[in-house]
């Protein structure tokens, strides 16, 4: 309210796409301009307005949070710990008065942790639905989603039973697909229809083809994710790595945030890489 602050390139950029709305942009996918069009037609289009666009989706992703803990065994107090300390994460601060595809896919991603979870438990037809469901809305969140698929792929390996209840459960698998493909198939079809536009700028973003070796790089960028979690939360877990111990639930967790971790540095040292694109792996390193 007491600045001369604008809106940033990218924001701008969303707005505008919230305008005329499609199945596809040049540089994301559609869901961002869509949810930016409701949340506009409700509250306005004041510059303050846009700026609060990310708490609501920060405040789910809480709830969300205290739900997985609640899952994987954590005491009430301590789920509701992790959820307000997911909430007032530096990163997660920040980016609470930046429009956003991150604050879209992190709520639904924490929703997919928590479905997965139940189907490891109890699996139910309508479970399978439901991840197929918030995978696709993920996916036209940002197509960082697929990197559900490679940590679930990580988590197969390592838990038996969750070979023996997806694995197991064909007709559930079916389910999770066809769902899926539903949601993504318009946003394939707006992108077949505008030569694969979305996918050759994200595949630039990458652009191996010119990669350039620099070690540095992928400390700056380790580093980078230590400061978005903050100092607390890794002298926390200096101080207690004597109590670490591989259960199911640091399997769990460091399936669903080494690898991609792991990915996005070697991408850093190969090329290049932006903080926020290890965004997911939050969630689980909390």
């Amino acid at each position: 309210f007491f600045t001369n602050f604008n809106l940033f390139a990218d924001e701008a950029q969303y707005w505008l796409w919230s305008r005329s709305l499609d199945f596809g942009y040049f540089s994301k996918p559609p869901l961002i301009a869509w949810f930016l069009r409701i949340y506009i037609e409700l509250f306005g289009n004041s510059f303050e307005s846009l700026k609060f666009f990310s708490m609501p989706f920060y405040f789910l992703t809480s709830f969300f949070v205290y739900l997985l803990c609640k899952k994987l065994g954590f005491e009430k107090v301590d789920s509701i710990s992790c959820a307000i300390i997911f909430f007032i994460l530096p990163a997660v601060s920040l980016s609470s008065f930046i429009i956003s595809t991150d604050v879209i896919l992190l709520l639904f991603w924490t929703v997919l942790l928590n479905l997965l979870l139940n189907i490891r438990n109890n699996p139910k037809k309508s479970d399978f639905i439901l991840l197929g469901v918030f995978f696709g809305l993920a996916f036209l969140s940002k197509y960082a989603a697929v990197y559900f698929l490679i940590c679930s792929a990580v988590l197969f390996v390592f838990d038996k039973k969750i070979r023996e209840k997806i694995g197991l459960n064909l007709k559930g698998i079916l389910f999770f697909i066809f769902i899926s493909f539903v949601i993504i198939f318009p946003n394939m079809l707006w992108n077949y229809s505008n030569n694969w536009i979305t996918f050759s700028h994200t595949a630039d973003n990458v652009n191996f083809e010119n990669y350039n070796l620099n070690i540095f790089r992928g400390f700056e960028f380790l580093l980078i994710q230590l400061l978005m979690l903050g100092p607390f939360i890794f002298i926390g877990f200096l101080i207690n790595i004597k109590n670490f111990k591989i259960d199911f639930k640091t399997i769990f967790l460091l399936s669903f945030s080494l690898p991609i971790i792991i990915i996005v540095f070697v991408e850093s040292v190969l090329v290049r890489a932006n903080a926020n694109w290890a965004a997911p792996a939050l969630i689980s390193l909390l």
